[in-house]
C-alpha cells in the first residue's frame, strides 16, 4: 500500500481543483501546527496559558493564548505575507475591533508575527507584560 500526503497527492493529480483545495488545506494546517509548536516552545517558563479563551460575551471573540489572572493575552498573526485574513480588508478591520474591545475590557494583548516568535521578540514583550502586571499588583 502506498501512503501519500495531501501535498504529494496534489502533485500527482496536477491541476484537479479538489486535489488543489485539499493540498492547500493540508499545507495551511501544517503551517498552523508548526507555528503553534514554535509559540509553545517559546512559552516555556511562563505560567500555563489558556488557549482560545472567549473574552467577549456577545461577539464570542477568542484570544489565542491568555493568562486571565494577569489579564495578559497573546495573539499570533500568521499568513501576513501570503494575503491571509489578518491582512485583508474585512479581516484587518475585524481584528482592530477585537483588539480595541480586549483593551477596553482590561486586557494587555501582545500581537506577534511568526518572525517575532522566532527571533525572541515575543518572549521579551511577554516578559515585560508579566513584569508590569506584578508591579501593578504592588502599587
Amino acid at each position: 500500500m502506498i501512503h501519500l500526503s495531501a501535498i504529494e497527492a496534489s502533485r500527482l493529480l496536477g491541476k484537479h481543483p479538489q486535489a488543489k483545495k485539499s493540498a492547500d488545506q493540508a499545507k495551511k494546517s501544517q503551517q498552523v501546527d508548526s507555528l503553534n509548536n514554535k509559540v509553545l516552545a517559546q512559552l516555556v517558563g511562563f505560567p500555563e496559558p489558556t488557549t482560545e479563551l472567549v473574552f467577549h460575551p456577545k461577539r464570542r471573540w477568542r484570544l489565542d493564548f491568555a493568562w486571565p489572572v494577569q489579564m495578559v493575552a497573546l495573539e499570533v498573526h500568521g499568513g501576513i505575507h501570503s494575503g491571509g485574513r489578518h491582512t485583508r480588508g474585512k479581516g484587518f478591520v475585524g481584528d482592530r475591533a477585537k483588539m480595541n474591545e480586549a483593551l477596553l475590557a482590561g486586557w494587555v494583548v501582545i500581537e506577534v508575527t511568526p518572525e517575532q516568535v522566532s527571533n525572541g521578540q515575543m518572549r521579551e514583550w511577554l516578559n515585560r507584560a508579566f513584569s508590569n502586571h506584578h508591579q501593578n499588583l504592588r502599587t
